[in-house]
């Protein structure tokens, strides 16, 4: 089950209502963004926001707080409120945030609601706001004539992949989450049916485990910081530790998964599509899909595998290979990836790493470097780990996360595929020249090595591997088992 701490806006500040009255408004945060970092401190990958304001009397008028909520949070961040054009999903999208929530606009437009999933697909979500079984509409001011099972059976059919559902008739009175009606939806509908509202705190955690709503949705997920309190990992003395995060990683070509030692030697292992949907189902926090020759030959990268394996995956999902411009960027990204990998295009153009930044926020940009000692020193590659570049990686790297880049993979060409573990000292120097999220990649044999990873580097926030997971060698249930009885804070 994954968590969406939430955060409701109204004039910049972080608010709470109360059965959706403005006048019972609570102020808790003058400073959302301060808010945002919290929930990601905590170990959240994902945040959902609501522009009150927005959802009342349409337009965008916390743009700017919910583009520094994103830039400041690195989350990815799903937003609704107010959007009824096809301009304010673009101004919302290019902010940064990954999957923008239609609400008055799906009850009262169709037409409009059918071109956007038409042209965004999963970036379009919808939200049911639901009283006493009807469907309420403009910032829950008015209840329209539709039941809210009429309402899902239609966006079904107009090929909604994600329903946002609310019960204000609990939200904010603590009273316990109605999971009556969730279940219900969830069993009429094949859709991804995500239950939402604040009532959760009024009821028991274990309410929402996996197995009361339907195990075959896309996500159980809880909007409130009591769950996500209850997740934080502590070390001792009671310190707060970061999450660590497993990530297994598809190393694509011609629409296989390959896998190789030293970057060669490349060897069939199976369709992506399976090994993803895996994954999702046994434990992986994200997933990594590489199209690994697109950059050499010269080429897009294979968006119709792309969306197979998003469609089937409810982890977030990261994609390289091939990104040169925005427009590989966009067309990435409405395929269903919520990260892009940039490599190769970031050597050949360093500005793309700045213009995507800005474009589409920090926290989509990932800067994927292959490095390998030359003459004692760690030295840049490109197209696959086939060419030096002669730049110097710690350099490179730093440049990089100056510029916006905010996440880096460290791909040790040295140690990949040899199964004797990842590359400490690379790793090391990486984690002193920069701030941001590192991921360790190239290396992995066996569980102990992750457990050396996080121990030896506390900096280090995941570990990526592709064939000790590919092959059997490791389950990654039995790892993460290993490093939290090792004092080493994962998700379950």
């Amino acid at each position: 089950m994954e968590l969406f701490p939430a955060i409701d806006l109204i004039g910049g500040a972080a608010v709470r209502l109360v059965k959706g009255e403005f006048a019972q408004k609570t102020v808790y945060s003058e400073n959302p963004a301060e808010v945002a970092r919290g929930f990601a401190s905590a170990g959240a990958k994902y945040l959902h926001v609501v522009d009150l304001e927005g959802a009342k009397d349409g337009g965008t008028p916390n743009l700017e707080t919910i583009r520094e909520i994103v830039r400041a949070s690195g989350l990815l961040t799903e937003v609704g409120g107010g959007i009824r054009t096809e301009e304010t999903v673009k101004k919302y999208l290019d902010a940064g945030v990954f999957r923008v929530i239609l609400g008055t606009a799906a009850v009262q437009n169709p037409d409009f609601l059918r071109d956007m999933v038409e042209k965004y697909g999963g970036k379009i979500a919808v939200g049911v706001d639901i009283k006493d079984g009807m469907v309420a509409i403009k910032g829950w001011t008015e209840v329209s004539a539709e039941s809210c099972f009429d309402f899902c059976a239609r966006l079904e059919r107009l090929g909604v992949e994600t329903i946002i559902c609310t019960d204000i008739s609990r939200d904010g009175l603590l009273s316990g989450t109605n999971m009556e009606l969730y279940r219900e939806l969830s069993r009429r509908f094949s859709v991804n049916i995500v239950a939402s509202g604040r009532d959760v705190f009024g009821g028991s955690a274990d309410a929402f485990r996996p197995g009361h709503l339907r195990r075959d949705t896309r996500q159980s997920v809880v909007h409130g910081q009591y769950r996500l309190k209850s997740g934080i990992g502590r070390g001792k003395g009671g310190k707060q530790m970061i999450t660590k995060r497993i990530i297994p990683c598809l190393d694509v070509r011609d629409g296989r998964v390959v896998k190789g030692v030293n970057f060669e030697g490349l060897a069939d292992v199976s369709s992506p599509v399976e090994l993803g949907k895996y994954y999702s189902a046994h434990g992986a926090d994200e997933l990594v899909f590489y199209d690994i020759t697109a950059s050499a030959e010269g080429r897009g990268l294979f968006t119709d595998i792309l969306r197979e394996v998003a469609r089937n995956i409810f982890i977030p999902l990261t994609v390289g290979g091939g990104i040169n411009t925005l427009e590989d960027f966009d067309r990435v990204l409405k395929c269903g990836a919520d990260k892009v990998s940039v490599n190769s295009g970031a050597i050949r153009s360093p500005q793309l790493v700045a213009d995507a930044a800005k474009k589409y926020g920090d926290q989509c940009v990932v800067l994927s470097v292959d490095v390998k000692r030359v003459d004692g020193k760690f030295m840049v590659f490109a197209k696959g780990g086939r060419e030096n570049t002669g730049m110097d990686a710690l350099e490179w790297i730093a440049r990089c996360e100056k510029m916006g880049a905010g996440e880096i993979v460290v791909n040790s060409i040295d140690t990949d595929g040899v199964k004797k573990g990842f590359d400490l000292e690379l790793l090391a120097a990486v984690c002193e020249r920069v701030s941001v999220p590192v991921i360790a990649s190239g290396g992995a044999g066996c569980i102990e090595d992750f457990v050396t990873l996080f121990q030896r580097l506390p900096r280090v926030d995941a570990g990526l591997a592709a064939s000790i997971f590919h092959f059997g060698d490791v389950r990654i249930e039995d790892l993460k088992a290993v490093l939290a009885e090792n004092g080493i804070v994962v998700r379950k």
